[in-house]
């Protein structure tokens, strides 16, 4: 059992007091009043008492619980914790502040602290446990954000670091590419992918610039087709989708260009594109389709991602989008569609995603809806330290 779960000296008989009628109905009423939940259950864990708070935290009506097992809000994999909660009670134990998972009416799992204190009758005989609980979710919720903000701060900081050592290659390598590139003009396609790695390596050396810099500044915002931009982002993965064996269905419907920020739309691409090609390691059929849809009265671009790969599961799925979050093991960082999401919202947009693991049936669909009228406030980098903003940023790759 965790080690919250710790163990106090046995707690000494006390003889019976005989407590007045009117101070029985004052503790009574304090017991009902309380926000946290109060139950009494005997040594075989029987629920013999349900206050108000526990009927406000767990969504059971004493009716319905009194009589029953606690066994009823314990999740199936914990279980084992109540047998080591009543050994610890008949030995005279008392358990302080044990934080673990319990289970509402409606299925909803919900983190909570408990206290437990033994219960003796007239003789000092041990006969059952008094039990607080208190609902901690947002607590703990605020701590892992708190956790995931550290992380991102401490990547900053790091980042910051290495882009100061790898900016002089990155100015050496520009040139060379130049070079390269102005000397080949007769042959067509090798003039083609070096411009492409030219742009690629300026995007580079820019993020290095901001991360190094510690500023906010993006981009000019410029007219793009998304259809170029997608056709480029699936160049730079030509070798990549090869060597996966997957093959690429295209549709592009987008006539009319949108206004923003060149580079976040060829990352938001990347990190969607790289993770399809992550997710069907033994091949298959990657579909890309961009269009022009009204979607909330406002017109915009809808580019949709969607592969063939493994899926995600559906207990995943609520998580997808949080940092740090990744179903890859030591493959992923858990940031990509963090990020990207993030990107999409900063420009009104909206990211959806489905996904299916059903065997003959599996994949991922990743929708990207981008208006075409820009947002006049940027609220999400506000938000941000600068030490946080540089980890992202240097994440965006």
């Amino acid at each position: 059992m965790s080690s919250n779960l710790h163990s106090k000296l046995p707690l000494v008989p006390v003889p019976p007091v005989d407590i007045p009628e009117h101070t029985r109905a004052l503790l009574a009423a304090i017991v009902e009043s309380s926000d946290d939940a109060i139950i009494s259950k005997n040594l075989n864990g029987i629920i013999t008492s349900w206050n108000e708070g526990a009927a406000r935290i767990f969504g059971y009506t004493p009716e319905e619980m009194v009589g029953q097992s606690i066994l009823r809000l314990i999740p199936e994999e914990l279980r084992y914790q109540e047998d080591e909660i009543l050994s610890k009670l008949r030995a005279g134990e008392r358990i302080d502040h044990f934080e673990t998972v319990r289970v509402r009416k409606n299925g909803e799992r919900i983190e909570i602290s408990v206290t437990i204190s033994p219960v003796k009758d007239s003789t000092g005989r041990i006969v059952g446990a008094s039990k607080i609980a208190r609902d901690i979710s947002i607590r703990k919720q605020m701590e892992r954000l708190l956790i995931q903000s550290e992380k991102l701060a401490a990547t900053g900081r790091m980042a910051a670091t290495i882009a100061h050592e790898i900016n002089n290659p990155l100015e050496s390598l520009m040139n060379l590419v130049f070079l390269a590139r102005t000397s080949c003009a007769s042959d067509e396609a090798a003039h083609a992918y070096l411009l492409i790695a030219e742009k690629e390596l300026d995007r580079v050396s820019h993020l290095a610039r901001q991360t190094l810099g510690y500023y906010r500044g993006s981009g000019v915002p410029v007219e793009v087709h998304p259809k170029e931009i997608m056709e480029d982002v699936l160049t730079i993965y030509h070798a990549k989708l090869l060597g996966s064996c997957i093959s690429v269905e295209s549709q592009f419907d987008d006539l009319r260009p949108i206004t923003l920020d060149k580079g976040e739309l060829v990352q938001i691409f990347s990190n969607v594109i790289a993770n399809s090609i992550d997710a069907m390691p033994q091949g298959g059929l990657l579909h890309v389709e961009i269009t022009s849809i009204v979607r909330g009265g406002q017109e915009g671009v809808l580019a949709v991602i969607r592969d063939q790969g493994m899926g995600i599961p559906q207990e995943h799925m609520a998580k997808v989008f949080e940092p740090f979050f990744t179903t890859k093991g030591d493959l992923g960082t858990g940031i990509g569609l963090w990020v990207a999401k993030r990107l999409v919202e900063k420009r009104g947009g909206q990211l959806s995603i489905t996904s299916s693991t059903e065997p003959g049936n599996s994949g991922t669909s990743l929708s990207i809806y981008l208006p075409f009228a820009a947002p006049h406030d940027d609220d999400t980098e506000k938000e941000l330290s600068p030490d946080t903003l540089a980890g992202l940023k240097a994440l965006r790759l």
